[in-house]
């Protein structure tokens, strides 16, 4: 399907191969373009687009934005900052690319390519990582090799979205880092994450220091006690096979028998005992 080879190759995939007649640059009325709704980067800065619209202001735009056709107009694939900045300069129209492509495709593509830009924030990851799960029915491990990540690293940025709406804005404007908010995932509930979030604020607490104060505010986990019958079990196995047996048992009467051996010789011995040899 041209889809899947379109993604994860950049621009490149909507752009024609070297030596390929290149597409026509057309310029398109700024009041015919709509912001692509699955564009992840919700914060741009101000002072970064000043500084591009005074470069665009001496040298015009040197590269087109890429569109795509949609019933009322056109919508972007990929070049806002350089749409935010024409239109701050009070210009009518942009010099662009327009490409006739699925609408799923160029709305996936517009995602992906977003995601790949380094300066998106963990919170903004972690939506379009979302987005492309929800709808497009992708899994983990389908977003993770479309984008050139790991499962684990995308499975990280979406636990992200499991922080309260509070702690969620704190990264997204970077008061607080992806570093703070996997220690305040650790927390036991919103209460001690609010109150640990007020503590690193207060106090500027680096990463490092931030988990301590977790991991010290954190119950110790209960060591579930073995009932009679289960200690007794253990007993006489461990009498009958001479050697360190642990029972781990739950309450719904599962569980799990380890058996230790401390050499080939002894595991053989104990092989011969259950009859395996």
């Amino acid at each position: 399907m041209t889809v899947k080879k379109a993604l994860g190759r950049g621009l490149g995939a909507l752009l024609p191969d070297q030596g390929k007649v290149m597409p026509r640059i057309m310029d398109v009325p700024l009041n015919q373009i709509v912001r692509n709704r699955y564009q992840p980067r919700l914060h741009f800065n101000d002072e970064s687009i000043k500084e591009l619209a005074a470069s665009i202001k001496e040298n015009g735009v040197i590269q087109p934005i890429i569109l795509h056709k949609v019933d009322d107009g056109y919508e972007l694939i990929a070049g806002e900052r350089r749409f935010r900045a024409v239109k701050s300069l009070g210009m009518e129209a942009v010099p662009a690319i327009v490409r006739t492509v699925q609408r799923a495709e160029a709305l996936e593509f517009a995602i992906i390519e977003n995601i790949q830009r380094e300066d998106l924030n963990p919170l903004e990851q972690a939506k379009a990582f979302k987005l492309l799960m929800d709808d497009f029915n992708l899994t983990q491990e389908d977003v993770a090799k479309k984008v050139g990540k790991e499962r684990s690293t995308v499975a990280n940025f979406l636990r992200l979205l499991k922080l309260p709406e509070e702690i969620q804005r704190d990264v997204e404007t970077g008061r607080l880092t992806m570093g703070h908010a996997r220690a305040l995932l650790a927390c036991a509930g919103k209460p001690a994450m609010m109150e640990m979030r007020a503590k690193i604020l207060s106090l500027g607490l680096n990463v490092r220091d931030a988990e301590a104060h977790v991991k010290k505010k954190s119950p110790a986990k209960k060591k579930m006690e073995k009932n009679a019958f289960v200690r007794d079990v253990e007993e006489k196995l461990q009498k009958k096979l001479s050697t360190k047996v642990a029972i781990t048992a739950s309450k719904k009467g599962r569980g799990v028998i380890t058996i230790n051996y401390y050499s080939d010789e002894d595991l053989e011995r104990l092989s011969e005992i259950f009859g395996a040899l």
